[in-house]
């Protein structure tokens, strides 16, 4: 159950109101003139949804690049003999220098 404070009580009530987040794995929502602010979890609650965040922004990253490789590959495939060979010969070049 999810249970709705306002902040005047949030003031007079904290240590209570913390006691039930940590113990009782309560989310307790924050309101200012019935308004949300904010929401109270649990400290693992908040490292969980911090590490999916990262999980989130690798795997977009993920996809992006993949994304890029397809876009070049896409590209590539309409390339004629003649550019290929050309292509393969800059390659073999390249690495000769290296």
């Amino acid at each position: 159950m999810v249970t709705t404070v306002q902040s005047t009580d949030l003031r007079r009530k904290i240590r209570n109101i913390l006691a039930r987040v940590k113990e009782d794995k309560e989310p307790i929502i924050i309101r200012t003139y019935n308004v949300p602010q904010a929401v109270l979890i649990p400290y693992e609650e908040f490292q969980a949804y911090q590490d999916w965040q990262t999980q989130r922004q690798k795997r977009a990253a993920w996809l992006d690049e993949l994304q890029a490789i397809a876009e070049e590959v896409s590209s590539r495939a309409s390339l004629s003999d003649q550019e290929v060979d050309d292509l393969i010969t800059e390659a073999v070049q390249e690495t000769r220098t290296s």
